[in-house]
C-alpha cells in the first residue's frame, strides 16, 4: 500500500505539465498530503513490528488526516473538468481514482485491520505448554472477511479505471495495480487461513495429519523425494509430533495410473513413495500418501496431509530460533537448507542422515506455535504466504467444507486452473539417483509481447537451468550426491524431466531448445502437457525458448508456477511495459 501511494507522486507530477498552471500548483499539494501520507504510515508495512495499537491508531488518523485533503482536492471542479479533457481526461480520471482507492484504505480498510490487530495484541496467543490459544484467532475471524471484503473492492475499483495514455502515468499506474495485486492477495491468504486454522489446530476435535518431509535436492514435480512420513496430531491448538517412517514400510502398487506411471518410466513410481510427488497436483499427491498409509500398519482416521522442504524449516528457525542439533552444530536462519539439502550428506553418515532429519523437522514444528504473541503471529503468517506460493510448504483438508479455504490460501497448489488469473506450470523431477537439484539453478525471464483483441496476452519465456557443481564436489566419495558414472553422463551430470503447463484456456507454442529432447505433448491426469528429458553436465546451461498464450479471460498478469529450489527466490523476472491488460 506504502508503494502504491508512493506511484501517485510520479503520476501528479506527469499530468501536471499539460494542465496548466493552477492545476499544477494543485497537484503539488497533493503531492505534498500524499508525502506526509506516507510517512505516517511507513512503520505500518511491517505489522509484526508494531508494539502497540495507539501508536498504529494514531499513524492511521494522521495519514487519514492527508488523503482526505489529497481527495478533496482532486474531487473539485478544476480535476472534474480536467477529466472532460479528451484521450488525456483518462489520465486525470485515473489519478482521482487512484487518489480516493488510497483515501478508502487509509479511512475504511486499515480501521478494520487495526481492530483486529488490536484484538490480537491485547489476548494471550499463548496458552502454555506450547499450545496456541485458539479464541483470538476464532474471535476475528468474521471482522478480518469484512477487512478483506474492503480491500477486494478497492482491488476492483483499481482495476476498472481508464487506461492512461501519458507513458509515465500508465507505467505508473500499472506498478499501483501490481503493488495493490500483492496486498489485496497477502490480505486474502490470511483471511483463508484464519477461517481454517482454528479447525486444522483441532478446535473442534483432535486432528490427524501425515506429515511429509521432502528433499529438494532431489527435485520432484511439486517439490522433492518424501525423505520420510511421519504423523502429527493437534488439540485445542497444540500439537504433538507422531512418529516417522522409511519409505519400506510403505507401496504405492496400484495406486498411480498408467498414465502417470509412463510419463516417469525410469523411476520406481509404481512401487516407491518417495516417489508420490513426481505428480505437480499436491491434492492428488495427498490422496495418493493417504492411500499408502491406509494401506499400512499405521491405517487409521487421517484428516489432512502436511508436506515441507528445508527452506519452510529455515524461515521457521529464523522466526523462532535456531536449533541446536546432538552433535553440537547450531542451525541457524541462514544455514539450516543448506546443511539438509547438501551439508549432511558430505558429513553425517549415510545410517543416521534420517534421524537427523527428523528431528530438525520435528523440532521446527513444534516451535511454530510455541509462545505465541502477535509479532511472531505476523511473521508465521506472512511466511506462510511466500512460502506456499512457492510451494516449500502444503497443508490439504480432506475436510471438504475446508479444502476450498486450504485452496484459497494457496495452501494446496494443483496445476494451472485459473483463466482469469493465469499461471505457466514449469514442474522438474530428477531422474537419476543423486543429489543434483541442489546445483541446478534455474532462471526464467517472462516477457509480455501483445495485448490481443480477443483479450487474450501473448508472452515469451526464457527458462535456463544451469549446473553449477563444482568440480571439488564431482568425486567418488560423494557419489551419494553427484550420481553414478551410467548411461546419462559422468558424475555431476543431472538428468531432469521437465513438464511446461500453458495457462487454463491459453496454449503453448514455437518451442526451441538446446535440450537432448525437444518437448513433446504428454497427457498426464487427463490433462496435457508438454514434456522434455535433458542431461546438464557440469557447467553447462540448458535452455528453452517458446511463446505463452493466455484465455481470452484472463485478467491478470502471466505468473510462474514452479518445482521448489533450495532457496527463497524464485528466480523469475517479469516484464510486462510492452502493453496494459484491458479490464
Amino acid at each position: 500500500m506504502v508503494l502504491t501511494i508512493l506511484l501517485i507522486l510520479v503520476v501528479l507530477a506527469a499530468v501536471g505539465g499539460f494542465l496548466g498552471l493552477r492545476f499544477y500548483k494543485q497537484a503539488l499539494e497533493v503531492r505534498d498530503h500524499e508525502t506526509k501520507a506516507v510517512q505516517a504510515v511507513t512503520a505500518l508495512a511491517d505489522l509484526s513490528s508494531i508494539k502497540d495499537t495507539q501508536s498504529l491508531n494514531s499513524a492511521i488518523a494522521e495519514a487519514k488526516t492527508h488523503t482526505s485533503a489529497a481527495k478533496t482536492i482532486t474531487d473539485g471542479a478544476l480535476w472534474k473538468a480536467a477529466s472532460l479533457v479528451p484521450v488525456y481526461g483518462d489520465d486525470v480520471k485515473t489519478v482521482r481514482g487512484m487518489t480516493g482507492v488510497m483515501d478508502a484504505m487509509v479511512g475504511e480498510a486499515l480501521p478494520s485491520l487495526s481492530n483486529n490487530v488490536a484484538t490480537l495484541m491485547n489476548a494471550n496467543l499463548s496458552a502454555g505448554d506450547s499450545q496456541l490459544n485458539l479464541k483470538p484467532l476464532q474471535d476475528v475471524r468474521t471482522s478480518f472477511s469484512k477487512t478483506n471484503q474492503l480491500v477486494q473492492q478497492q482491488k476492483q475499483t483499481l482495476d476498472a479505471l481508464p487506461q492512461p495514455h501519458v507513458g509515465m502515468v500508465k507505467s505508473a499506474y500499472e506498478q499501483s495495480r501490481s503493488q495493490f495485486d500483492t496486498i489485496a492477495e497477502k490480505i486474502d491468504q490470511i483471511d483463508n487461513s484464519l477461517q481454517f486454522l482454528p479447525k486444522f489446530l483441532g478446535s473442534e476435535g483432535n486432528r490427524n495429519y501425515l506429515l511429509m518431509a521432502q528433499t529438494t535436492s532431489e527435485s520432484r514435480s511439486s517439490g522433492g523425494l518424501v525423505g520420510s512420513l511421519g504423523s502429527m496430531t493437534t488439540a485445542n491448538g497444540k500439537i504433538t509430533m507422531g512418529d516417522f517412517h522409511p519409505n519400506t514400510e510403505f507401496n504405492l502398487k496400484g495406486v498411480l495410473t498408467d498414465e502417470e506411471t509412463n510419463v516417469f518410466s525410469e523411476l520406481e513410481v509404481t512401487t516407491d513413495p518417495r516417489n508420490a510427488p513426481v505428480l505437480p497436483n499436491f491434492p492428488h499427491v495427498a490422496e495418493i500418501l493417504n492411500k499408502t498409509w491406509q494401506a499400512s500398519p499405521y491405517a487409521g482416521q487421517v484428516d489432512g496431509v502436511i508436506a515441507v522442504d528445508p527452506v519452510f524449516i529455515q524461515q521457521m528457525v529464523k522466526i523462532n530460533g535456531s536449533i541446536k542439533l546432538p552433535d553440537g552444530r547450531v542451525l541457524t536462519g541462514d544455514n539450516t537448507a543448506e546443511f539438509m539439502l547438501n551439508t549432511i550428506y558430505k558429513e553425517i553418515p549415510e545410517a543416521q542422515q534420517n534421524d537427523y532429519f527428523e528431528y530438525i523437522v520435528s523440532t521446527a514444528i513444534s516451535q511454530m506455535f510455541a509462545n505465541m504473541n502477535t509479532s511472531k503471529l505476523m511473521q508465521v503468517a506472512n511466511s506462510m504466504g511466500d512460502l506456499a506460493s512457492n510451494r516449500h510448504l502444503y497443508m490439504y483438508s480432506f475436510h471438504a467444507d475446508e479444502a476450498k479455504n486450504f485452496q484459497g490460501a494457496g495452501l494446496a497448489k494443483g496445476t494451472p486452473s485459473s483463466e482469469e488469473n493465469p499461471e505457466l506450470g514449469l514442474y522438474v523431477t530428477e531422474m537419476k539417483t543423486s543429489k543434483m537439484t541442489w546445483y541446478i539453478h534455474r532462471k526464467t525471464t517472462i516477457t509480455r509481447q501483445e495485448c490481443n483483441a480477443d483479450g487474450s496476452q501473448t508472452y515469451h519465456v526464457r527458462v535456463a537451468f544451469t549446473n553449477t557443481v563444482p568440480s571439488s564436489d564431482v568425486k567418488s566419495e560423494y557419489e551419494y550426491i553427484v550420481g553414478k558414472n551410467d548411461h546419462y553422463g559422468p558424475m555431476g551430470t543431472a538428468h531432469d524431466a521437465m513438464l511446461f503447463y500453458a495457462p487454463k484456456g491459453g496454449s503453448i507454442s514455437n518451442f526451441t531448445t538446446n535440450a537432448d529432447e525437444k518437448p513433446s505433448q504428454t497427457t498426464i491426469d487427463g490433462e496435457t502437457a508438454w514434456l522434455s528429458k535433458t542431461n546438464i553436465s557440469p557447467g553447462s546451461t540448458v535452455s528453452y525458448e517458446f511463446d505463452v498464450k493466455t484465455s481470452t479471460k484472463a485478467k491478470s498478469d502471466l505468473k510462474l508456477d514452479q518445482t521448489p529450489m533450495g532457496w527463497m527466490d524464485p528466480g523469475v523476472t517479469y516484464d510486462t511495459a510492452a502493453c496494459a491488460i484491458k479490464q
